[in-house]
């Protein structure tokens, strides 16, 4: 048997990769809970800083220096409303990192030309926040994720504050405004840096 396909056959039972499928089922996520753990690699290394991302490494009681807020946002490459959201992502990053917000992204493609699209798409990006590798959708289906652009808000303490599924600013505005309470920084209606 192949490596790949074993790795396959593991994700599929849910071992392997960090993801288990432990005490949270994911139609019971829902904001209140405590985000699940999960480590998965990281497409851009050189960019974030980081091969592997830890959830309990950046929120939660046993995060050394907990970041305030994380965005956690799934996506896949031929969603058209996920590449309008990335691009405010990284917005929103730039401006309120120092802040403590930290933004993770996981995209959940599995065919290999769809990865290759994805590693040509971050290439270009130049996002400089984490974009993790779910190619088995393990992650996707803990989170119970059906749709993208989906976007979970979780706090220091790592429980989610809120779901948001789809990315259309004029039906269902970005909350900013819960971000910067969460942050607590001034409300600035622009994701942009103030003067």
């Amino acid at each position: 048997m192949s490596f790949s396909r074993l790795i396959g056959v593991l994700g599929f039972l849910g071992i392997g990769l960090g993801i288990g499928f432990g005490s949270a089922k994911a139609e019971e996520l829902k904001v209140a809970d405590k985000a699940p753990d999960f480590f998965l690699p990281v497409y851009n290394p050189e960019k974030s800083g980081m091969d592997r991302f830890f959830l309990e490494q950046e929120v939660g009681p046993t995060a050394k220096n907990p970041k305030k807020v994380l965005l956690l946002s799934f996506f896949n490459i031929d969603c058209a409303p996920c590449r309008k959201e990335l691009p405010y992502l990284q917005s929103v990053y730039d401006r309120y990192r120092k802040d403590g917000l930290a933004i993770t992204v996981v995209n959940c493609d599995s065919d290999k030309e769809k990865i290759a699209e994805v590693v040509r798409y971050l290439a270009e990006a130049k996002f400089t926040f984490p974009v993790l590798k779910d190619r088995f959708q393990l992650l996707q289906r803990k989170y119970a994720v059906e749709s993208f652009p989906t976007l979970f808000i979780l706090d220091k303490d790592q429980r989610i504050v809120n779901i948001r599924v789809g990315y259309n600013e004029r039906g269902m505005p970005f909350p900013l405004a819960l971000i910067q309470k969460l942050l607590g920084v001034p409300a600035d209606s622009s994701g942009k840096k103030g003067s």
